[in-house]
């Protein structure tokens, strides 16, 4: 059983026992011992603030709001959990996704890095990549020395190559009769009709007269 404090144990810095405060709040105390807890209520606001909240809030008000409280907190915690259950992923998902991405990964490597018809057509030239033969011939000034640096063009297009140091060329056509144009500074210009199952082309360009 919990002690009682007897009026003379109670000090300046004392005060009654809180079972004590809810027997006088009950009116369970003996007439002298609640007289000198009336006495101490008049110059302790505390224990007078106590026995008020002790007669607003009955004990078994108190009981109930504590079960509804630990009720409703046990119905969220469970609700918490269900949803963590909810958002849980199964291992084998897990491992398909993977797959696929390595599949995926594995198909970009091969095709960028060890396909032989994309490195086939990545070592093509840009300007021979669509055409359908190669016109070859030479540029030769009129004493018959090779012209370097003539101009060889597709007429109507903007195809075209220039001589090299040997007055040679190739140029790459797509259609198999063409009209060549053939000029190069200080010279006349000339326009030659080829095929593709014409020879190597020559051409003497004559110098202009002025």
């Amino acid at each position: 059983m919990s002690r009682i404090n007897l009026p003379e144990d109670w000090g300046p810095d004392e005060h009654p026992s809180l079972e004590l405060l809810r027997r006088y709040q009950a009116g369970d105390l003996p007439a002298p011992l609640a007289q000198a807890v009336e006495r101490h209520l008049l110059s302790c606001e505390l224990c007078s603030d106590l026995v008020e909240g002790l007669a607003l809030s009955p004990p078994a008000r108190v009981r109930t709001a504590v079960r509804e409280t630990r009720g409703r907190l046990k119905n969220l915690l469970a609700q918490k959990k269900r949803k963590r259950k909810a958002f849980q992923w199964p291992v084998w998902q897990t491992a398909a996704v993977l797959l696929v991405l390595l599949f995926a990964l594995g198909e970009v490597v091969y095709h960028h890095y060890f396909d032989p018809t994309q490195r086939r057509q990545a070592g093509k030239p840009a300007a021979t990549a669509e055409a359908t033969w190669l016109l070859r011939g030479k540029v030769l000034d009129a004493a018959g020395l090779p012209l370097a640096g003539a101009s060889v063009r597709h007429s109507g297009t903007s195809t075209g190559v220039v001589t090299d140091a040997n007055g040679a060329f190739r140029l790459p056509l797509q259609t198999t009769a063409v009209v060549v144009v053939v000029s190069h500074p200080g010279y006349e210009t000339q326009e030659i009709p080829a095929r593709q199952e014409d020879p190597a082309l020559e051409v003497t360009l004559r110098p202009i007269v002025r």
